[in-house]
């Protein structure tokens, strides 16, 4: 079968009356009366593009430019875009809110823009909307000479209006990593309103409305720090115990990138971090409880929903039981079917039966599930697992193609013929997007791949394009409210693991927080505050960002507190006589990640700040909060200075240095007192 560019001779009166009334009655839907810019703003089609392909702006027939697009914004539930099809009552009844894979056939004016849309785009215009790849440049015209080259290395195009244009790009996603040569992302991002442009002008150059992303999983991996809310990381939500802090964690990061003219998140992380030792999930994960995972992995991406941004559950079928980073190697997943089944698979189900539109499948070796190939390239664990047996018709996602896992065994074009025969939707960041899709556009052409399969995805991709046009979002926080979510999550995520020393805590005496014995403590009382009762000297150390939010938070609460850079194994000194604190008892706070804790002493405060993995020997205290987020070194502080009681809870299976079991669901209702 070939298909042919873009107006086919001979059409019927009737087909192209309803071709033009599919692209009228989803242009009329997008551009929506919000005055403040909608979510459908920023997908609308470019002004003169056609419905019978012709080259109009923005389409890569038509060179790299295009009018300007609408500004972005945030949208309102006031403002909901009008005519024909619009609002949530639109979508399909298996997909009230708008923004979710809709397992159902959609309106009949979605129907029929996705079928108008498909029929209007060559093979090669197909393909390009199944890859979402990465672009340099901190503007859609950026033209500085190590910008150009990289996009010419990356696209064969010298800027990233060029690039999405010409390459008729589906999606793009933005990093802050930058660096040169080979290999290295870009730096998309310098502040709120320049993301802002840079959606405007990418989203202008694309012929059909663009997919825009970040990994914006909060705690670890955050790509956008400027002008948005910072919240506790997932594994610190899991803490809590309670679901809805995941959902109002999605709402509030959704909609901070929904205002920049970001509608795709490739979060939440749906992986259940059962092995210890893994190095790249951990705290990014939920815990280590399938049914708890589950249930956080769902209320999240109710969350993205609620304010129209895609999420995406990943990665898929699991990457929790790995010792192997996938970015550096393929990583193998030992376990058997049962197993999979059991522990890794609820949180896909939960997220599938949520709604979830897209699922991230992760370059991983899985021999129970198909020996001969990792899960991103697998047809089995693809089309046969996840499409068929879980159900799933959303859009389905790799990994970006760019890791090592990948790269060491596949060319480009190679990597994407083999995801493609799979049964993916989206390729994600292929290295060589020239490559990419000349690969697959020959495979085609030769038979290798069915042209059904390619117009299959980019159906599902066109599907939730339309759908995230016609979301209504929920009204959005005000900032002043995002930030006091994110003081009560984090507040009800720190965890007090253990405390062999009493009366070390609360740091000021008399206090909420404080305990009332317990077995284990030992001391004589003088651990803590000073002989007089006075609050001790605190010495912070840490990562320089996290330590000096706590102590400032500490000092806020009246405690003479300040950074340090003491070696690790030695015992805190006291201040020289004179010196502030001079006189009182010194206490020190070391905050770790998932590094080895330091030689501790008896007067030392043991902070995880990822995974309560690794117990620290011989310290006083040991507590988690599991994530390094400004709101959760103040919840910190609160709880170390005994203004609030330790209230998270393990959503882990741990033990102490001791070798005592520490359960999920452990922790200490208050410190210990002598």
């Amino acid at each position: 079968m070939v298909m042919r560019r873009a107006r086919v001779v001979g059409v019927t009166l009737a087909v192209v009356l309803a071709v033009l009334a599919g692209v009228t009655a989803f242009a009329w839907a997008v551009r929506g009366t919000d005055p403040g810019g909608s979510m459908a703003d920023r997908l609308g089609l470019a002004d003169g593009d056609t419905a019978d392909g012709t080259a109009g702006a923005g389409d890569p027939r038509g060179g790299a430019s295009g009018a300007a697009g609408a500004e972005s914004g945030r949208g309102t539930a006031e403002h909901p875009a009008d005519g024909p099809g619009a609002g949530a009552d639109q979508l399909s009844a298996a997909d009230p809110g708008g923004a979710g894979n809709g397992p159902g056939t959609g309106s009949a004016e979605e129907t029929s823009w996705v079928e108008s849309t498909l029929a209007g785009l060559s093979l090669e215009q197909r393909v390009g909307q199944m890859m979402t790849g990465y672009v340099f440049g901190t503007a859609g015209a950026d033209r500085s000479p190590a910008v150009v080259a990289a996009n010419r290395r990356t696209s064969g195009a010298d800027t990233a209006a060029e690039a999405v244009a010409k390459r008729g790009l589906g999606g793009v996603i933005y990093f802050d990593a930058g660096g040169t040569g080979p290999g290295a992302l870009p730096d998309n991002i310098v502040n709120p309103g320049q993301v802002k442009a840079l959606s405007a002008d990418l989203s202008a150059a694309a012929r059909v409305p663009l997919l825009i992303a970040a990994d914006q999983e909060q705690g670890t991996v955050l790509r956008i720090r400027d002008g948005v809310t910072l919240l506790p990381g997932q594994m610190a939500q899991g803490a809590t115990g309670r679901p809805d802090d995941a959902r109002d964690a999605a709402q509030i990061t959704g909609a901070d990138l929904r205002a920049l003219g970001i509608n795709v998140d490739f979060a939440p992380d749906a992986d259940v971090n059962s092995d210890p030792a893994n190095p790249v999930i951990g705290e990014r994960s939920f815990g280590d409880d399938p049914a708890a995972v589950g249930r956080f992995t769902a209320a999240a991406v109710e969350g993205f929903r609620q304010v129209g941004v895609a999420a995406a559950a990943k990665h898929f079928p699991g990457h929790g039981a790995t010792s192997v980073d996938s970015h550096a190697d393929l990583p193998t997943i030992s376990r058997d079917r049962a197993a999979l089944t059991a522990l890794d698979l609820p949180p896909f189900r939960a997220a599938i039966a949520a709604g979830v539109p897209m699922v991230m499948v992760g370059h991983l070796n899985v021999p129970a599930l198909d020996p001969a190939a990792p899960a991103t390239l697998s047809k089995p664990v693809v089309d046969g697992l996840l499409r068929h047996e879980l159900g799933f018709d959303g859009v389905i996602v790799t990994d970006a193609l760019n890791m090592a896992a990948i790269t060491e065994h596949n060319t480009p074009g190679g990597a994407a013929v083999r995801a493609v025969q799979a049964g993916v939707d989206i390729l994600l960041m292929p290295p060589d997007l020239v490559q990419a899709v000349d690969a697959v556009v020959s495979a085609v052409r030769s038979g290798a791949i069915d042209p059904e399969r390619v117009a299959a995805s980019v159906r599902r991709i066109l599907r939730m394009k339309w759908r995230l046009a016609h979301t209504t979002p929920v009204a959005t926080r005000t900032s002043g409210e995002a930030e006091a979510t994110a003081a009560a999550i984090a507040g009800r995520a720190i965890t007090l693991l253990d405390q062999p020393t009493c009366d070390l805590l609360p740091l000021i005496r008399g206090t909420a927080g404080a305990g009332t014995g317990g077995a284990g403590s030992t001391g004589s009382g003088t651990a803590g505050a000073g002989a007089d009762g006075a609050p001790p000297t605190v010495e912070v150390s840490g990562p320089s960002g996290a330590a000096k939010t706590l102590v400032d938070a500490l000092t806020a609460r009246g405690i003479d507190a300040r950074l340090t850079t003491q070696g690790a194994g030695r015992a805190p000194a006291p201040p020289a006589a004179g010196a502030p604190g001079a006189g009182t008892s010194v206490v020190r706070v070391v905050l770790v990640g998932n590094s080895p804790p330091p030689v501790t002493d008896r007067r030392t405060v043991i902070v995880s700040t990822g995974t309560p993995y690794r117990p620290p020997v011989a310290a006083g205290a040991w507590l988690a909060s599991y994530s390094r987020d400004p709101a959760s070194m103040r919840a910190l502080a609160a709880v170390l200075a005994g203004a609030a009681p330790p209230a998270g809870r393990l959503p882990v299976v741990t033990r102490t240095a001791a070798g005592t079991a520490l359960p999920r669901g452990a922790g200490l209702p208050a410190p210990r007192a002598c």
